[in-house]
């Protein structure tokens, strides 16, 4: 869908902080910069997989440009029909989506879904591992110092005692501009200080459901890195667009068939998602 808000673009890029670079490096970081904005709600899954109906979280808060490109592409969803006990039932699956902005040039900005996750609506729920003790890593010194925000992707294995078995940092976003070597640094500094505080971490294993008697699970965690104190996602008000470059993805060794499981970044920052949902959708999500 195409919007004539390159305004969009614009705020967008100036919300990245500059690190000190070479100008011609900078430039060519920049051109990898992408607009996005996180919207969240809720989708009604027919019998036959079919959507019914869909909601966004305050709708009033957001362009109408981003309403309009959810109704047209909820329309042409279609999910596994979700079986209890063998028969097709309707559900209702909590919804995050993660809306990217282009410049198309002419003042045009081209919008797409990036990624969605849908899962449960009760967070709660003893049919999945829910967090007991999540201490918050500590921010990395060296980034702080140079002024480093970002936002890790994590993938964590909890095993049948709650305690973390393993834990990959899948992808880094970060909301800085600089030099190729200061950027992967500042990725790594994130990553390690996730991946440090995440093997500390403590769960609840499930206590019904498929999943009880499996050797482990595994489930999707976002970790922001945002001067000012904020732990929310870039500290940005929902329905405003930020900027940010986004990171090379990494393999994750004990998951056979990674892109199946779609990109990680529509993760909302701080909660903890299965990694494989009972939600599956089987079109792509532009229709």
């Amino acid at each position: 869908m195409k919007a004539n808000v390159a305004m969009v673009w614009l705020l967008a890029s100036l919300c990245l902080l500059v690190l000190p670079a070479q100008a011609q490096t900078s430039r060519e970081m920049r051109k990898q910069i992408e607009a996005s904005m996180l919207v969240a709600g809720t989708v009604d899954i027919e019998r036959d997989g079919s959507v019914s109906a869909h909601a966004l979280d305050n709708v009033d808060k957001l362009p109408a440009s981003v309403v309009g490109l959810v109704d047209k592409a909820m329309a042409q969803l279609r999910f596994e029909p979700l079986l209890v006990d063998g028969a097709p039932v309707l559900a209702r699956a909590k919804m995050n989506l993660r809306i990217r902005a282009r410049p198309m040039g002419e003042g045009n900005t081209q919008l797409s879904i990036a990624s969605a996750q849908f899962g449960e609506i009760d967070k709660t729920s003893p049919d999945q591992p829910t967090s007991r003790d999540m201490p918050h890593p500590k921010y990395p010194f060296d980034a702080m110092r140079a002024g480093g925000q970002g936002v890790v992707y994590l993938i964590v294995q909890i095993g049948r005692d709650g305690k973390v078995m393993d834990a990959v940092a899948e992808q880094v976003n970060l909301t800085v501009v600089g030099s190729a070597r200061d950027m992967e640094r500042m990725r790594r500094s994130f990553a390690d200080s996730a991946l440090d505080a995440v093997r500390k971490w403590v769960f609840n294993p499930p206590t019904t459901g498929e999943l009880v008697n499996a050797p482990y699970w595994s489930q999707r965690i976002s970790v922001g890195y945002t001067l000012g104190g904020s732990r929310k996602e870039h500290d940005t008000p929902y329905g405003s667009w930020h900027g940010y470059l986004p990171g090379p993805r990494q393999r994750v060794p004990w998951i056979t068939d990674q892109d199946a499981l779609g990109s990680p970044d529509a993760v909302a920052g701080g909660e903890a998602y299965p990694l494989y949902s009972r939600f599956r959708l089987l079109t792509p999500l532009q229709g």
